[in-house]
């Protein structure tokens, strides 16, 4: 009895320690002074009459402190609530996400009510913010952006657009960038895009899902990041994400949408485990916001967005046992659905194997019903489809998928599908489809399927694609997920629907003289500095196909860079092997000695915060990544063609000074390094270098 009581003791002490430990976010002075600690900074907002303002922040790493005596509440409602309630709760961590403390401060209005929700997630800074509405509240659903015409009076400098959020300035002089992003990646190459820009008397208004705001005064910088799908695939768009002016910066387009016909529980396992403050909240329809992630008093740019990559890999841990994908799709030979049978794919697993493929995705085909995209006349189906379209193809798979499955175990092979859910009445079979990809999963072990043809641009779409992919991924233990394909229409973009697996990125060829190897990596080098690419499938093609598509005299062209440094392009998100195994010449399968040095070491680097360094990738310059992973921080360093053969890289947010360099593949060659730089040569141009400090 003794030792069972000791033992109970003893627990309950350990418990109470590992509490303490992990410092409380939010605190209150009185009634109405909210304290919060985002883990760089101490902020103090003035909740009053449903509203909050933020009135003061200090720096907890130097002594900047700022006063905001103008500062405004976000422009959620014109009269006060009638009640309010607030409550703190406690989230431990799972698989998936890391523990993290919840504030709910919820305001009940005649027609609505609200709820704002402000979470901090375990050793990360930074503050998700976010809103769930019930009810009709109008306040979101007319904005105006316009005015070109002669100001003679100073009110008409003042704008009057509602606003979901307010970060304050503590003076007018800020310069701000806004970054904004592009899917639809077959009609752009460009993804990212900045824009600097100082505020003004009257309101300017920005498209984006990212704005920095520097503090020109004390350097400090302020972050927030908009996790919606990219402008026009929002739900209510109503034309820009952000504004600004002498007195801060304000978001805007929350998501909100009565226009519809709204889905039954909206929000049924997160908001009905997190609120237990009123029955009527486990009952009725909630709405929730496009959430933000805020920091304030970051020390420089870096640090700033490390703090939201840090943040996205806290909510959605990556799990290398479940994440890691190596991946062959056939589609990048553009013999699209021609070949997809049994006896090609069984003769194409072998070869797979042989370069060390992991994956092995069947694209467009394996279905009964064919596609608009199929290379047979009979393809038409695109927008809805029956359920017998999504049995498979008798006559190109008489066995079913036994025989292909049985063969891709036998190499030690996962295959993966392709899907296009069916958008009729804004996805209202998303049961019907949820229940084919579980069988699918179920019947064949299917743990990856690739997610085409998305149109959101609507609240209701958005909610029945979440419960669609979210269920079938819960229901199935977490072990099916989706590649999420962001090469057309109005889909999630990079901020939203990303924690259903991975993001298909882009679809290139060499049958049309549109792949080239450092396009590819400049989309990821970009990409790179604001979210987390190891999410990111990143293509490699068979190099020999197609040399007669490019200008004979093209330095850049596939036929001129070497095959493992194509891969090497790929190595810091997932691999796709976009091509047909059968395809490559012998010479191709030199590359597995680089792919097994990259495999020994992706579960590390891959767990940490990868960043771009050197310069941007052009063809011509020295750029490369760093991932900071624990006691180790990995380098992937690429000389393109350039004339010189060596540089100093500056390794941003780290100190390798006195660590050893351990070289993994590459010709890269470190001469010397320091604090936070390396010098690396290169013996010639299209060469890399995979390597660690320790």
């Amino acid at each position: 009895m003794y030792n069972k009581v000791s033992f109970l003791l003893l627990f309950f002490l350990s418990f109470c320690l590992r509490l303490t430990a992990i410092e409380h976010p939010f605190s209150w002075k009185g009634s109405d002074t909210l304290v919060v600690n985002d883990g760089l900074s101490e902020q103090l907002y003035f909740w009053q009459d449903g509203l909050l303002r933020l009135v003061q922040s200090s720096s907890l790493s130097n002594n900047h402190a700022m006063v905001y005596s103008n500062s405004q509440p976000d422009r959620t409602s014109e009269g006060k609530p009638q009640e309010t309630h607030r409550k703190i709760s406690r989230f431990e961590e799972t698989e998936r996400s890391v523990g993290y403390y919840q504030l709910d401060l919820r305001s009940v209005y005649k027609n609505f009510e609200l709820i704002r929700r402000l979470r901090k997630y375990d050793g990360v800074p930074g503050i998700e913010w976010s809103m769930l509405v019930k009810g009709e509240m109008g306040t979101f659903q007319k904005n105006n952006a316009t005015g070109a015409e002669l100001i003679e009076d100073p009110e008409l400098l003042s704008g009057s657009n509602p606003h979901y959020f307010c970060l304050p300035f503590s003076t007018p002089h800020y310069t701000t960038t806004t970054v904004s992003f592009r899917e639809a990646t077959d009609h752009h190459t460009n993804a990212v895009h900045r824009r600097a820009s100082v505020p003004y008397r009257k309101s300017q208004y920005y498209r984006g899902s990212v704005l920095l705001a520097k503090d020109r005064q004390t350097g400090d910088f302020h972050l927030i990041v908009k996790k919606s799908p990219i402008e026009r695939a929002q739900a209510r768009y109503s034309g820009f994400d952000f504004s600004t002016d002498f007195s801060g910066v304000k978001v805007h387009s929350p998501g909100i949408d009565h226009s519809q016909e709204r889905d039954e529980t909206a929000y049924p396992d997160e908001e009905k485990r997190a609120d237990a403050l009123s029955g009527s909240l486990l009952e009725d329809i909630w709405q929730k916001t496009y959430p933000l992630f805020v920091l304030m008093h970051a020390e420089n740019e870096e640090a700033a967005l490390e703090a939201y990559k840090l943040h996205e890999l806290a909510i959605h841990r990556y799990l290398p046992f479940r994440d890691n994908t190596f991946t062959m799709n056939t589609w990048g030979d553009r013999n699209r659905d021609s070949r997809v049978n049994e006896a090609f794919i069984l003769n194409e697993l072998g070869v797979a194997a042989r370069l060390g493929i992991t994956h092995y995705q069947i694209d467009d085909g394996w279905q009964q019903g064919l596609s608009r995209n199929s290379a047979a006349k009979a393809g038409l189906l695109w927008d809805d489809w029956n359920a017998s379209d999504w049995e498979v193809n008798p006559r190109r798979f008489p066995a079913g998928l036994t025989k292909v499955k049985r063969e891709a175990d036998r190499f030690g092979i996962k295959l993966g599908l392709w899907f296009n859910p069916s958008k009729s009445n804004f996805y209202a079979g998303w049961k019907r489809d949820q229940e084919i990809l579980l069988g699918l999963h179920a019947r064949y072990g299917i743990s990856w399927i690739k997610i085409d043809g998305l149109e959101i641009g609507n609240k209701l779409s958005e909610e029945r694609v979440k419960k669609m992919l979210g269920g079938a991924t819960e229901k199935s233990d977490g072990h099916l997920q989706f590649n999420m394909d962001v090469t057309a229409g109005q889909r999630g973009g990079f901020f939203y629907f990303n924690h259903f697996g991975n993001i298909f990125l882009e679809n290139r060829y060499t049958d049309w003289g549109n792949y080239y190897p450092h396009l590819t990596l400049r989309n990821a080098w970009m990409l790179a500095r604001y979210v987390p690419i190891q999410r990111f499938q990143l293509e490699w093609l068979n190099k020999w196909r197609n040399d007669n598509q490019y200008p004979k005299d093209d330095p850049l062209k596939p036929s001129q860079v070497p095959f493992d440094y194509q891969f090497a392009i790929t190595m810091m998100g997932q691999p796709l092997a976009w091509m047909e195994a059968t395809g490559l010449p012998e010479e191709a399968f030199r590359v597995t000695p680089v792919i097994e040095a990259w495999k020994e070491v992706r579960d590390e680097m891959q767990k940490g915060v990868i960043s771009p360094v050197g310069e941007e990738p052009n063809g011509y310059s020295f750029p490369g990544f760093i991932s900071m992973s624990g006691r180790k921080i990995f380098v992937l360093l690429f000389r393109e063609l350039t004339t010189s053969t060596g540089t100093t890289y500056v390794l941003p947010q780290c100190d390798v000074t006195g660590k050893r360099f351990v070289r993994l593949a590459g010709d890269g060659q470190v001469s010397s390094y320091g604090s936070d730089h390396l010098e690396v040569n290169f013996q010639k141009p299209f060469q890399f270098l995979l390597g660690y400090f320790e």
